[in-house]
């Protein structure tokens, strides 16, 4: 399996366009978020932020993306440029070393804030999805990221009791699985950040 990461990023985007756009250049340009059709040069600038973003998905995965494109769109029209983004981080998750954005949000002051308070999973995944701009501190989305948190930690107390008792599901363990490998990486990037202010 061809990996992303390795070659140059020219090389990289080019796989995108191989793989994922130039296959789907016969989806019709799709609506903006007021539902208009979008104008050429808006798809187009939609298409160069996706041909940066996906960079990081090996072939397999930008081919099984392709499909997903397809099984998304409506009308013969490409979907939101948010739905696809979700489902490439379904697919893989971005890491967080070729996102900047990523690691600003997380260890920035909002981002120490949701760790100490107990929605930093929820957080990471939203910068994760959505990229800037950056959501209002303290506003709508917040509190629906902790909202998210209070059933994330409901479902991952359900999973630990199962796992210990060997009776659970995949989907289970999945998410046992992918909470830790996030959290651990959320804590990574926080420690580096205060060893950095400490070095400063």
């Amino acid at each position: 399996m061809t990996m992303a990461m390795t070659g140059t990023r020219a090389e990289a985007e080019e796989r995108v366009d191989t793989l994922l756009l130039e296959p789907l250049t016969g989806l019709k340009r799709g609506k903006d978020g007021e539902g208009r059709r979008m104008s050429a040069e808006a798809h187009a600038k939609m298409l160069a932020r996706l041909r940066s973003w996906l960079a990081y998905l090996d072939d397999e995965q930008l081919a099984g993306l392709r499909d997903h494109v397809v099984a998304l769109s409506v009308k013969g029209e490409w979907p939101t440029e948010a739905q696809i983004r979700r489902t490439a981080m379904i697919l893989k998750p971005a890491p967080p070393e070729t996102y900047p954005y990523v690691r600003s949000m997380m260890t920035s002051r909002l981002g120490f804030r949701a760790m100490a308070e107990g929605w930093a999973f929820e957080m990471y995944q939203e910068v994760k999805r959505h990229g800037p701009p950056p959501f209002v501190e303290g506003g709508w989305k917040e509190k629906q990221l902790r909202e998210e948190a209070a059933n994330n930690q409901r479902r991952l107390r359900i999973a630990e009791e199962n796992i210990a008792a060997r009776i659970a599901t995949e989907d289970q363990k999945a998410f046992h699985a992918h909470w830790h490998r996030d959290m651990a990486e959320i804590r990574a990037m926080q420690d580096e950040k205060r060893k950095e202010g400490q070095a400063a």
